[in-house]
């Protein structure tokens, strides 16, 4: 009878386990019917629920404000086997990138690319000399300080074995369109009438693959005044007249110290370490405008984005920067 009681208690106990794993082991994985449903309010707030926990960021915000969640597919850590990189857009500057392996048809948590405000484009970029996909992402700012201003940032991430994670390989402002008004430069009460400028930028980029990829850039850029000298807000497209435009051309290199595309090498001269050249002030467009204040225009044209050898960035003055030096070894011969 002992037995008989022990044996019953162990079914009950098995039939419990097996319906709670019914109802509710599915929202312990994502899974492939998952990724393939997307657009079902229920699959939405489960996968984003998932990712939340995964990343540590439950506290953040509420799995039901979910937006959109948008799924692609690379060999991201050179396996040979497909992951699958998840964006859940939760709204107004909040979106989480991540990425997820399929093992039986359920998807494990390989890491978080990043955490961004607005975004579009994700794409699978494979790049030939890793033998391994990266993952590139447009990052969309809106500021409202000081200028009405949008800018659309390209930004590319690799997983790197080194450091079990995904690292940032490219950044960089490809579209912009910025908008203010002259008057509000004037300390006194603005009577005067209104006098609206304009600097946009739009970009063309080419990735020329191989064993040593280069992202070629040709930026176009312009500067345009309006005609309309009554707007408080801003005015209508057809009333902006071009006043100067250029064109830019930038190519960024891929370098395996750097794990990064950059646009040289320097020394710098504070430490007398080698930094990475990321991006130049003088490529963007907000001086094509001629500015009575000669000396800030130069001192903005002369900064330039550095990375330092422990990863982080700078924003530094090309005057703390010195050209490498080669060390040409010496043979027996030369001694």
């Amino acid at each position: 009878m002992k037995h008989k009681i022990v044996a019953a208690v162990s079914t009950i106990a098995a039939m419990i386990f097996i319906v709670c794993i019914t109802i509710f082991g599915e929202a312990e994985y994502i899974t492939r019917d998952d990724l393939n449903n997307t657009q079902n309010r229920a699959v939405m707030e489960k996968i984003a629920s998932i990712v939340l926990n995964d990343s540590q960021r439950n506290d953040e915000i509420s799995p039901n404000e979910i937006v959109k969640v948008d799924v692609n597919y690379g060999d991201f850590r050179g396996t040979g086997n497909k992951d699958a990189v998840i964006s859940t857009d939760f709204g107004p500057r909040y979106t989480l990138l991540s990425v997820y392996e399929e093992n039986d048809g359920k998807y494990n948590f390989v890491g978080e690319v990043g955490l961004f405000g607005d975004t579009d484009d994700l794409r699978v970029v494979y790049l030939e000399n890793k033998g391994q996909d990266t993952i590139f992402i447009d990052e969309i700012f809106n500021d409202k300080i000081g200028a009405f201003e949008r800018m659309d940032y390209d930004k590319g991430f690799i997983w790197d074995k080194a450091s079990n994670g995904f690292v940032n390989i490219y950044s960089y402002p490809v579209t912009i369109r910025s908008d203010w008004n002259a008057t509000w430069d004037t300390p006194s009460i603005i009577t005067e009438p209104s006098n609206w400028e304009r600097l946009t930028q739009t970009t063309k980029s080419l990735l020329e693959n191989g064993d040593n990829p280069i992202i070629k850039s040709t930026y176009h850029q312009e500067y345009l005044v309006s005609s309309d000298n009554n707007a408080l807000n801003v005015p209508l497209n057809n009333t902006y007249n071009l006043v100067k435009e250029r064109d830019l051309e930038r190519d960024y290199y891929w370098n395996d110290e750097w794990l990064s595309f950059i646009i040289e090498e320097k020394v710098e001269n504070s430490t007398g370490e080698k930094v990475a050249v990321l991006a130049l002030w003088s490529d963007l467009p907000y001086f094509l405008p001629e500015y009575e204040n000669v000396d800030e225009a130069n001192d903005y044209n002369d900064l330039v984005k550095i990375k330092r050898k422990d990863g982080s960035t700078a924003i530094v003055n090309k005057n703390t920067l010195s050209d490498v030096k080669e060390v040409r070894k010496i043979s027996g011969n030369d001694a």
